[in-house]
Order: structure tokens, then C-alpha cells, then sequence
């Protein structure tokens, strides 16, 4: 078409001083191609511009040049991202978040981005689209989105709003645990020895099954008093023994469940509850027997 700058051959060399060449935009990006040629850019690429890219107007001779190509490298056309409301400039704007084949044209402007905010760059993370599967060492984009909104470490607070996202055993209270995730069953959040997939009250450090051996440097664990004999287990001689280290003063009576409680340390045949709180009020009286 000799009357068309942007139909030739294939090789063909273009007369840049031409103007009727430079007048025309032939990739179809907004900028003619006097402009481009000026200013470095690539006057046959619609993803090259010398100024800031925007979208051309659907009515341009040759917008379906531009619209054919996929300036974000994300797996579809910037004509296609126009039609569903994306950003054909930005890589994380995608009407269906795919994973694009290395070979695309523009691969490495999304290689580059990091859309799930996890600190990995797509084209290094081992799952671009979850923001939870990452490279040891990474550090998260915490203003990202995606990010914000995921839940990594399954203890019901999102990671926008946890206060330690990579700790399942710290959430703010009333937050229910997705007890489906990995991280969470595996830790030990009341420290009784049952990770939290196996623990039958993974919220009490004194249920736990036969034969576990309890995690002693846990503050839960710690402050819990599993025999209930008035001592914490941190300061317990014997935290499952509730005739060792008994603290009578701080024995909660109103609890008759307790193996203190139950127990009989002096074994005269009467139960330490009733020893000590012979009416059964849930306050010691006077009438309380020497244990």
C-alpha cells in the first residue's frame, strides 16, 4: 500500500526523515513515529514509548496493533484487559492470574514484579499467586494487597491485621485458628508437648495425650497449674503431682476437678478438697484439717 507508512515488506528500512512516516503512529501506543524515532523509542513496538505508556484511543488506525500485544507480560493482550477493566501496564492486574510461559515477548516485565507481595519476584517465586509460599529469607511487601489479606500462619488472623504473621501462636484474642493449615498443626501453641494438629484442647497446656513431654520454657505452659495444687507449673517441683509443692493458699477450691483436689497427699482417706473445705462452700474454713 504505497500510501500507508505502516504497510511494507518485511526488512524494509524506513525514511525516517519522511514526513509522512513521522506523522504516523504504526505500533499503534499514542506517540507517532517521528516521536519515538526522536526520542529512542521503538516507533514498531507497541510496548516501547518514550514518554509515560498509556491506552490509546480505541479509534487509532492502528490501535489492534497495540491491542495484540501484552505490554505487562501477565498472559493477556493489553486489547483484552481494556475489555474487562485490568491495567495492560501492570503485571498483578489480570482478569485470571496465570503463570506466563517464559518465551512471551515482554516475560520479564512480569518476571520482575512481585504480585502476591511475598517478597519473591514471580519469575523466582516457587508460587507467583500465593503469597504464602516463598524462598526462606524473603521479606514480604506487607502493603501489598494479596498479601494483607492471606492468612499464612492459620491462626485466624489475616496477615494485615496478626501481630506476629509467621507466629501461629500469636493472634488477637477471639480469633479462630484455621486448623487446617500446616503451620499451625505443627506448632505447639500451649506448649504440653501435642502439636496442635494431634493436641485434643490445643488451647490447654494440661490436656494432652498419654507420653507427651511438655515444652517448659512455654509462658502458657508456664502459668497453667496442671495439678492443681495452688503452684504454677514454672515454679512446680513436680507440675503433675499435686502432692509436691502444694501452695494451699492459692488452691482454687471452687474447682473440685483438679488432681489436687482429688487427691488424697496424707492418706487418712479423706480427699484434699474436703480436707480444707469441709462445706464445700469453695472457701477454706476454719474447720480445714492438717494436709
Amino acid at each position: 500500500d504505497p500510501a500507508d507508512p505502516c504497510v511494507f515488506t518485511a526488512g524494509s528500512t524506513a525514511d525516517t526523515s519522511n514526513p509522512i512516516w513521522q506523522s504516523a503512529d504504526c505500533d499503534g501506543d499514542g506517540e507517532t513515529n517521528g516521536t519515538e524515532d526522536m526520542n529512542g523509542s521503538d516507533p514498531t513496538d507497541p510496548c516501547s514509548v518514550s514518554g509515560t505508556a498509556t491506552v490509546p484511543d480505541v479509534s487509532d488506525e492502528n490501535y489492534a496493533v497495540w491491542a495484540a500485544a501484552d505490554c505487562d507480560g501477565d498472559g493477556e493482550t493489553n486489547g483484552e484487559e481494556v475489555m474487562n477493566g485490568t491495567e495492560p501496564f501492570d503485571p498483578c492486574s489480570v482478569t485470571n492470574p496465570t503463570i506466563p510461559a517464559p518465551t512471551d515477548e515482554n516475560y520479564a516485565v512480569w518476571a520482575a514484579a512481585d504480585c502476591d507481595g511475598d517478597g519473591d519476584s514471580n519469575g523466582t517465586d516457587p508460587a507467583p499467586n500465593d503469597p504464602c509460599v516463598f524462598t526462606a529469607g524473603s521479606v514480604a511487601d506487607t502493603s501489598n494487597p494479596i498479601w494483607q489479606a492471606a492468612d499464612c500462619d492459620g491462626d485466624g488472623d489475616s496477615n494485615g491485621t496478626d501481630p506476629d504473621p509467621a507466629d501461629p501462636c500469636v493472634f488477637t484474642a477471639g480469633s479462630t485458628a484455621d486448623t487446617s493449615n500446616a503451620i499451625w498443626q505443627a506448632a505447639d501453641c500451649d506448649g504440653d508437648g501435642d502439636s496442635n494438629g494431634t493436641d485434643p484442647d490445643p488451647a490447654d497446656p494440661c490436656v494432652f495425650t498419654a507420653g507427651s513431654t511438655a515444652d517448659t520454657s512455654n509462658p502458657i505452659w508456664q502459668a497453667a497449674d496442671c495439678d492443681g495444687d495452688g503452684e504454677t507449673n514454672g515454679d512446680d517441683p513436680a507440675p503433675f503431682d499435686p502432692c509436691v509443692g502444694a501452695e494451699l493458699a492459692n488452691v482454687d477450691l471452687s474447682n473440685n476437678n483438679t488432681d489436687w483436689y482429688n487427691a488424697d497427699c496424707d492418706g487418712d482417706g479423706v480427699i484434699n478438697g474436703l480436707e480444707l473445705d469441709p462445706d464445700m462452700d469453695g472457701i477454706s474454713g476454719p474447720n480445714g484439717t492438717d494436709l
